[in-house]
């Protein structure tokens, strides 16, 4: 839960500043999820809070982005979303499938890591790009 604030404090003082300032933080929670996995100790835990921080910065993009558009754009973008997350959840589905498809794994938790990282890489790029639509505001 402290990891959680931390992510939301960070990515609201630097919301402030440029998008690529923005796409930068991003790449860095990329790059502390791979020097987790690097370790190669306890990988599904570093997938697992991969996905829970990309969810939540989905969740603020959204909100963040929504509460600078007009009522009309605000409905465009709802609806645009509720797409974006029916799409999302068909992708869940095969994801998991060619996620089984890639094995057989050493370790129980790896076809799990390997899934929570699909599903990840596929939320990350609906955050990069709601992010990229602040450089057009």
């Amino acid at each position: 839960m402290i990891k959680k604030t931390l992510l939301v404090i960070i990515l609201i003082s630097t919301w402030s500043s440029c998008n690529s300032q923005t796409l930068k933080t991003i790449e860095q929670f990329e790059n502390k999820h791979q020097d987790c996995l690097d370790t190669g100790i306890n990988m599904k835990n570093c997938s697992a809070k991969y996905y829970n921080q990309s969810d939540s910065l989905l969740n603020i993009v959204y909100k963040k982005l929504k509460a600078n558009l007009n009522s009309t754009e605000q409905t465009k973008l709802k609806n645009e979303q509720l797409y974006w997350l029916k799409k999302r959840d068909s992708y869940f589905k095969k994801a998991y499938l060619e996620a089984k498809n890639e094995g057989p794994f050493p370790e129980p938790d790896d076809l799990e890591m390997v899934y929570l990282d699909k599903k990840s890489n596929f939320i990350m790029d609906r955050v990069k790009e709601l992010i990229a639509r602040f450089s057009y505001r």
